[in-house]
């Protein structure tokens, strides 16, 4: 018998692609709001999403005024 689980795991993480936000932000803190797993901050000039914590749900490019969060 093989077995899948491992193979799986690792398609999983290959295929997962964290959001960024683009120099398009104008910093109104809309992502941030509706992230439901805290992965967005304020940076110095614009909101930032920590790849390790995104989880690729696409709220935050949902609610954007100027579309800035976009899959990397």
């Amino acid at each position: 018998m093989i077995k899948l689980n491992g193979i799986r795991d690792k398609l999983w993480e290959v295929k997962q692609l964290a959001y960024k936000i683009t120099d398009e932000c104008i910093a109104c803190g809309a992502c941030e709001a509706e992230c439901p797993v805290d992965a967005i901050s304020a940076g110095d000039d614009k909101y930032i999403i920590d790849p390790d914590t995104c989880i690729e749900c696409g709220a935050c490019a949902n609610v954007c005024p100027v579309d800035a969060p976009q899959p990397e």
